[in-house]
């Protein structure tokens, strides 16, 4: 079964057990915090997964709406022909109205929310 049950807390650290767990952790792991000026540095790293087959995660994508609309682009650029099967792309992001549609629709998504009482 794929998914990730996560204590509530920092997402991060559950997808890099969860990667760890399916052979995607060390150097088939790379990760970014998108704000000032990452967003070339996204979409160079994006790349290269795409093509060798390692995972990707973009942190608070939210900070970075600028740059949502070159997100969407990379991602309607995805086809089984370009991108290698193993490859996965992970975002992280507060709800945010700028955030691209066609990417939330082609995207499984998970919610990481407090347990009842705090």
């Amino acid at each position: 079964s794929s998914g990730i049950n996560a204590e509530y807390g920092d997402p991060m650290a559950a997808l890099l057990k969860f990667a760890d767990d399916k052979g995607f952790g060390g150097a088939k792991f790379n990760a970014i915090s998108l704000g000032q000026g990452q967003g070339p540095i996204a979409k160079k790293m994006i790349e290269a997964a795409a093509e060798d087959g390692s995972w990707v995660a973009l942190q608070n994508v939210h900070l970075a709406v600028s740059w949502m609309p070159q997100l969407e682009k990379i991602c309607e650029d995805f086809t089984p022909e370009k991108v290698n099967s193993n490859f996965r792309l992970w975002l992280t992001s507060y709800p945010s109205p700028k955030f691209p549609v066609t990417v939330l629709q082609n995207s499984v998504k998970m919610t990481n929310e407090p347990p009842t009482g705090l």
